[in-house]
């Protein structure tokens, strides 16, 4: 439960999102730590930072990942005379190596689920 908070904690940072909004946060990152913690060789390395930061990134590419399928991102806004503009594919694509990144650190702590060795 530690880890969830955790990362909940760190994922509204990373979205920038208000109190209220991190509600909306909670089930991506259950979903992601339940994930990672499933392939967890030994569960004395949920606490290690590697875990956390694979299910904050995972959570962070999810969350991202619905955005831009739903159209529900806001890819700019007005202040005044100023415009301010991201392309959410972009954010999502940085999304992507920040995920691979965590997973890859993360990965000597994971059993490997995506291969599979069935016979010679």
């Amino acid at each position: 439960m530690t880890q969830v908070v955790q990362a909940v904690k760190a994922v509204s940072r990373l979205l920038n999102s208000s109190e209220e909004e991190r509600f909306d946060i909670i089930p991506y990152v259950r979903a992601a730590c339940s994930e990672i913690e499933s392939r967890l060789k030994d569960k004395k390395d949920e606490n290690d930072q590697r875990i956390l930061n694979a299910c904050v990134y995972l959570s962070y590419y999810r969350i991202l990942l619905n955005c831009v399928l739903s159209g529900e991102c806001i890819s700019s806004f007005k202040a005044g005379d100023i415009t301010v503009s991201q392309s959410p594919s972009l954010a999502l694509e940085n999304a992507v190596r920040l995920r691979d990144d965590a997973l890859i650190m993360a990965a000597p702590l994971l059993e490997d689920t995506d291969f599979m060795f069935k016979q010679v």
